[in-house]
């Protein structure tokens, strides 16, 4: 459920292409740069803030969660069909590989098949062009409204100097269960899209946290390396998002963690299946 209302149609996507340099969209202030076109998708640019790097200063799983989000959903709406919204039904990335400290990250899409839905397919790599990870989406097109359903927010613009982690920077609270972790971000609204619900990426995000902080708990030395988020309705942006992991499995070289996420009326927004396993350090 990325921002895909400011994108172009196939017409305007000859001149144009995304406003991700927008201070504040969601996926500027999460560091992506340099969006634009390629010969056959798109391709844009991550500077990983160090708000959203592990303790080693490698990426975190769940901010490239929103790379992937991004990255994947232009192409289906810029090729979408006349009269119709595209809406991401299901966001995939896998981590395959040792995660870069510091540096720049790229991604780049290239779209698979488009009829009643699109599934398209991107590439993480390193500066030095080595893959560490790989995303897919499948987006699902529904009737165009006669008018942009767009919110106007007052969501910061930028993330302030003084924020020293990922929880601090979304505003969520971590509390451990007996049989996972539930993590609530108390103020959605301050993480839309231009329909003003709750940005896809950040949702998967979030989702990822928790499944993280699960494991990591009863398993440090696994890490995330398969993150697959089913879409099932928007978060709305007026009330507390909440995401509860429950561990299916947790052994030493790998771990199954299921991630509900809940609208603040308890509505089921989203289901996740996180795989952790050994990271490449230390295998």
């Amino acid at each position: 459920m990325t921002d895909h209302r400011h994108l172009p149609t196939r017409v305007e996507a000859r001149t144009q292409w995304c406003t991700i340099d927008d201070p504040g969209s969601v996926e500027a202030r999460f560091g992506l740069r340099d969006c634009a076109p390629t010969a056959s998708g798109n391709r844009c640019a991550y500077v990983v803030p160090s708000w959203a790097c592990d303790a080693q200063g490698r990426p975190l799983a769940g901010a490239l969660m929103v790379l992937a989000d991004h990255i994947l959903g232009e192409l289906p709406y810029v090729r979408r069909p006349p009269d119709t919204w595209s809406l991401t039904a299901e966001l995939t990335l896998d981590v395959i590989g040792e995660l870069p400290v510091g540096g720049r990250l790229f991604a780049e899409a290239v779209e698979v098949v488009q009829g009643s839905e699109a599934f398209v397919q991107c590439r993480i790599t390193t500066g030095a062009g080595d893959l560490v990870a790989v995303g897919t989406t499948r987006t699902v097109f529904f009737a165009a409204t006669a008018q942009d359903p767009v919110v106007v927010t007052e969501a910061a613009s930028s993330v302030g100097t003084g924020a020293i982690s990922i929880e601090a920077v979304l505003g969520i609270d971590v509390h451990h269960l007996a049989e996972g972790v539930q993590i609530s971000l108390a103020d959605p609204g301050n993480w839309v899209n231009g329909f003003g619900i709750m940005h896809g990426g950040v949702s998967a995000c979030v989702t990822e946290l928790a499944a993280a902080a699960a494991v990591g708990a009863r398993n440090p030395a696994l890490a995330t390396a398969h993150v697959h988020t089913n879409y099932l309705r928007p978060v709305v942006a007026d009330a507390p998002f909440v995401a509860v992991a429950r561990l299916h499995h947790i052994g030493r070289s790998s771990a199954v963690v299921e991630v509900s996420g809940r609208g603040g009326r308890g509505e089921l927004c989203t289901v996740s299946t996180v795989t952790a396993r050994l990271s490449p350090d230390t295998r």
